[in-house]
């Protein structure tokens, strides 16, 4: 009789320790609401979700409505007031495009170039073979940041048979952003040429495609593509942010 009223004893102990567990106090809640000036609630409440799950939005109020711990409610407003500022207003930007043709035949036209481009000409002559540079085109793109950008010109020749035949450039900029630094974001730069004539319609000549930073006045050449076995092109790009 005394082993069995040990054993029951035995076995309502770890049930009395989970009742202890049960009984335990939660850590307290603390619940605020925040009214936004500038952010979508929405959004907002994705984000701080990391801190807690008890967040409901309302985006006809502009506002949130959390429930957390304090040290985590803590977090929260710090976010917030992090989040919820103005966004940044458009900038104009305005891209100028150099195409600049590089050539290795002998008795090549000397070069011809503005000033402005001495310091590209040094770097193209210390990195390639080519005799002589010339300015084939020069193409302008200007619009705001977070814009789609697009242009096209017709500026040089290239041999295509018996006869030499214009070159069109298509180029366009998916987007442009403004970095905290100042340096410009170009997104999906693209350049694409065409030799223009009843037989290559449809067919591109070439084609350049990249993202890049680039400082602002900064002139960086940012491609080479081949032409032909004896000439080659190459993109030289200059940002501009318009105050």
């Amino acid at each position: 009789m005394k082993n069995l009223l040990l054993v029951v004893v035995l076995m309502a102990l770890p049930l009395a320790a989970q009742d202890q567990k049960k009984e335990e106090p939660k850590e307290p809640q603390v619940q605020r609401l925040f009214v936004l000036k500038y952010a979508d609630p929405n959004q907002i409440s994705n984000l701080i979700r990391v801190f807690t799950s008890n967040v409901t939005p309302n985006a006809a109020m502009h506002a949130l409505a959390v429930s957390a711990s304090p040290e985590a409610m803590a977090a929260i407003e710090d976010a917030i007031k992090r989040l919820d500022v103005p966004a940044a207003a458009p900038q104009d930007v305005e891209l100028t495009v150099y195409l600049l043709i590089g050539g290795t035949a002998d008795g090549a036209p000397p070069t011809s170039l503005p000033r402005d481009l001495d310091g590209v000409l040094a770097q193209l002559k210390m990195a390639f073979s080519y005799k002589s540079y010339k300015l084939g085109d020069v193409l302008s793109l200007r619009g705001r940041t977070g814009q789609r950008l697009q242009t096209s010109g017709i500026g040089y020749s290239v041999p295509t048979g018996t006869l030499p035949r214009p070159v069109t450039t298509q180029l366009t900029v998916n987007a442009i952003s403004i970095g905290a630094d100042g340096s410009i974001h170009i997104d999906g730069l693209r350049a694409a040429n065409q030799a223009v004539g009843a037989e290559t319609v449809g067919a591109p000549y070439a084609t350049l495609s990249t993202d890049l930073d680039i400082k602002e006045g900064q002139k960086v050449v940012v491609g080479k593509v081949g032409i032909d076995p004896s000439q080659a092109m190459f993109l030289v790009l200059m940002a501009h942010v318009i105050q």
